[in-house]
């Protein structure tokens, strides 16, 4: 006969179950379209080298959907579930990345952008300068000092949830200043240049979901030793 905690752990392992499966099929779905995106342009752009890292992506992609439904059978899901979510994220954020360069590239060739600026180091310059920044925030935000300031109620969850949206909103206003002024016709640029913002927020999301896992599992270590 099950106990009551060992109900509620039953309740919890299905709804983790169906979390990973929700995130499995999510971020399979996004880097499928997006390789399927970039193949369109494959007669198209110059660089094929930005294709093969994005058919190597891809190929990645695939591995982990794979260990993801393997995952769902895990009876340690509960701790590899953040991780899985963070690196998947990552690798999600990476194909937005390449999936704007070879947009910019096709437009580039097509003659509808007309930049003198060398968009891939441009690109991930402003991708690493805004991650970084946000990851900063993050571990500042995220520290023990800081969570120990605050009682854990549900009000310290809704600041910390407005915190995190501040930080996206700044990013983006940021993102668009940019955009704005680094660029002599923006208006051309700008399909390339929202992916790019999408492979930031991706970027930013995978982020903070790594360094919470970090957290907690250094807080449950602290507690168990």
């Amino acid at each position: 006969m099950k106990t009551k905690h060992s109900k509620t752990s039953d309740v919890q392992q299905e709804g983790l179950k169906k979390n990973v499966l929700f995130i499995n099929m999510f971020f399979f779905a996004v880097t499928a379209f997006s390789t399927l995106v970039c193949y369109q342009f494959s007669n198209v752009i110059q660089n094929q080298f930005l294709l093969l890292f994005v058919y190597f992506v891809m190929f990645i992609s695939a591995g982990l959907f794979i260990y993801g439904l393997w995952l769902r059978r895990s009876k340690n899901l509960k701790k590899a579930v953040g991780l899985f979510s963070g690196v998947y994220c990552l690798l999600v954020s990476t194909l937005l990345f390449l999936t704007s360069n070879v947009l910019y590239d096709a437009a580039v060739v097509e003659g509808t952008i007309i930049e003198s600026i060398h968009y891939f180091s441009f690109s991930l310059l402003t991708y690493f300068v805004i991650i970084i920044i946000s990851a900063g925030l993050i571990l500042i935000l995220s520290s023990p000092k800081v969570l120990n300031w605050k009682i854990i109620t549900t009000k310290a969850y809704v600041w910390a949830s407005i915190l995190g949206i501040a930080i996206v909103l700044l990013g983006y206003a940021i993102m668009m200043q940019i955009l704005n002024h680094v660029f002599n016709n923006p208006v051309t640029v700008k399909p390339s240049y929202e992916i790019l913002i999408s492979s930031v927020g991706f970027g930013y999301i995978a982020i903070a979901i790594l360094i919470l896992t970090g957290r907690a599992k250094s807080k449950g270590a602290k507690r168990n030793g």
